[in-house]
């Protein structure tokens, strides 16, 4: 016999079915013929007929593997199918023996479900305006709608359809939702709802969405801020307000949702927003609060009046929510907003602080400004702000030095920065006029600032200063100008001799004259957190500006 070693087939028969009956000897089970084969052939051969049987066995291995769980899945489809015929028959038995026990209860829980749905006709929608959200390039044109509750219920949820038409053709159908999760009766709210973009439309067609009302809700007293401001920078507009939870009963309230509204003197709404309380849930007695920015339309309009209105929920002991609805719940205010330069950052704490938690701006003074010159000999002014108080320190200092030149205005400098600043310590300023040769008077609008009282904030740390080496530089401008300037670089160390590790320390190093007049300062803004009882080494190369330096000194604060 010989065998076909591409196919491993008898020679004689062309069976595959060979097995090894001796010293490479290969015997073929089919036709009994034997063939001899060489040593190497012979234990090639052997290897691939071990791979034949073993492919040959996971073959019929998965094959009866398929048929076993084809077998299983129509026995359990089959259980299943009895099962469920005994359950039915079951459920019928029940509900026909128990006909007339249930139709009672079957029609109330009917009828709770289609009370739920009103009739869209009760969702009044006014003439619609297209209108421009945002300012410039950035303006996003949009369909401003605004609906009135008149069908005498609370509506969750509600929403707007608008489909827009070029003439008879169809471009495009958008949907928005009314910014409240709840619109009360008489209630109206108004909404944004998005244009397609680079498309002519000539006209469209608004239609109202399902109505309901809110599947659990309870009636509840009004919700109004304790202190609310509208303030306006530019062209941005927010109403910051606090909420307390002056509930007598120890309910915890939560689910706080804020709808802002601005109106021009004619009664038409120009802007908008919604936003919700900064804490989740609050206790008796406990606060949050809410910072709402507002997009406006209709830019050249004043703000005439504005209202708002506070949606908020009663947490349960299980922790679910159950809104509580209230009627009567808008606030209005006529007038318009606070002005604030647009340069000033204006925090939420700072604005809504009470009498006794502020700053008294009369506390802080810039010292006179100090003239002086940059590295490549143009003018410049160093100015100091101090902290005037014996006994609070100012949290976030801020403010907006206006220049000018006799009378005519040269542009602001922005005081910003610093965390906070303690009694009697120096803040350095730089005020860089570029076409200014000098400045006859400055003035100052300074933010809402809260104070702190001693030793407030700050961890305390050792600064000290171990050396300082007089050096001359020069710059080369437009290739053309070399400058000398003089500079100081000042070596030194920072240690915490407190029981934490203190992180992210920011250092003010300042050069002083004889007559302890400022002349340069630099921010070191890159030491690491220094642990209990470390001290870390710093260096800072300080331009001199001014006269020439007789002493350093610093300012520090820590996060």
């Amino acid at each position: 016999m010989t065998i076909d070693l591409q196919t491993l087939k008898c020679g004689e028969c062309g069976s595959s079915v060979l097995k090894r009956t001796g010293l490479n000897e290969y015997t073929c089970e089919h036709c009994g013929s034997v063939t001899l084969v060489e040593d190497n052939v012979s234990d090639r051969l052997e290897r691939v007929l071990n791979q034949v049987k073993n492919e040959a066995g996971r073959r019929l291995a998965a094959e009866e593997a398929r048929k076993q769980a084809l077998m299983l899945r129509k026995l359990g489809i089959a259980v299943g199918v009895a099962v469920a015929a005994v359950v039915l028959f079951g459920v019928i038995s029940v509900v026909l023996g128990n006909r007339n026990a249930d139709t009672r209860g079957a029609s109330q829980r009917v009828a709770a479900a289609i009370d739920r749905t009103i009739p869209v006709e009760g969702l009044k929608l006014d003439e619609p305006r297209q209108v421009l959200v945002g300012g410039g390039s950035s303006a996003t044109p949009k369909l401003l709608v605004v609906a009135r509750n008149e069908t005498g219920k609370p509506l969750s949820r509600a929403g707007i359809r608008a489909v827009y038409y070029d003439g008879e053709n169809k471009l495009d159908e958008r949907s928005e939702t009314l910014p409240v999760a709840v619109l009360e009766p008489g209630e109206s709210a108004p909404v944004l709802v998005d244009m397609p973009s680079g498309k002519n439309v000539t006209r469209q067609e608004l239609r109202v969405q399902k109505l309901a009302e809110p599947y659990s809700a309870v009636k509840g007293p009004r919700m109004a801020f304790s202190r609310v401001r509208l303030v306006q920078q530019g062209d941005r507009v927010r109403l910051v307000g606090r909420i307390v939870n002056d509930r007598k009963d120890a309910t915890t309230l939560g689910g706080f949702e804020v709808l802002a509204t601005l109106y021009d003197d004619a009664g038409q709404v120009i802007g908008f927003g919604h936003g919700y309380g900064q804490a989740n849930e609050i206790q008796p007695g406990g606060r949050t609060s809410v910072d709402v920015s507002i997009s406006r339309f209709g830019r050249a309009a004043a703000i005439a009046a504005w209202d708002y209105r506070i949606g908020y929920s009663v947490v349960e002991a299980s922790g679910g929510r159950t809104p509580v609805l209230n009627a009567e719940r808008v606030v209005r205010t006529a007038g318009g907003a606070e002005s604030f330069n647009p340069e000033l950052r204006l925090g939420t704490d700072d604005l809504l602080a009470d009498d006794s938690e502020r700053f008294d701006e009369k506390q802080l003074e810039l010292l006179p400004l100090v003239d002086g010159r940059n590295n490549i000999q143009q003018r410049l002014f160093l100015g100091e702000l101090v902290n005037r108080s014996t006994d609070a320190v100012v949290l976030a200092p801020g403010g907006v030095i206006s220049r000018f030149s006799g009378s005519k205005a040269h542009g602001t400098t922005t005081i910003s920065g610093l965390a906070y600043l303690y009694p009697g310590e120096r803040f350095p300023i730089y005020l860089e006029p570029q076409d200014m040769e000098r400045i006859t008077d400055t003035r100052i609008e300074w933010k809402p600032m809260r104070r702190a009282a001693l030793p407030g904030p700050r961890k305390p740390l050792e600064v000290k200063v171990t050396g300082t080496k007089a050096e001359i530089g020069s710059v080369l401008l437009n290739f053309s100008q070399r400058f000398s300037y003089k500079y100081v670089v000042v070596s030194g160390s920072v240690k915490n001799p407190g029981t934490g590790i203190v992180g992210k320390v920011r250092l003010w190093v300042s050069l002083r004259d004889r007559n302890g007049q400022l002349t340069g300062f630099k921010l070191v803004d890159n030491l690491p957190a220094i642990a209990p009882g470390e001290s870390v080494p710093f260096q800072a190369s300080v331009e001199q500006n001014g006269r020439d330096f007789a002493s350093v000194t610093t300012l520090y604060q820590t996060e």
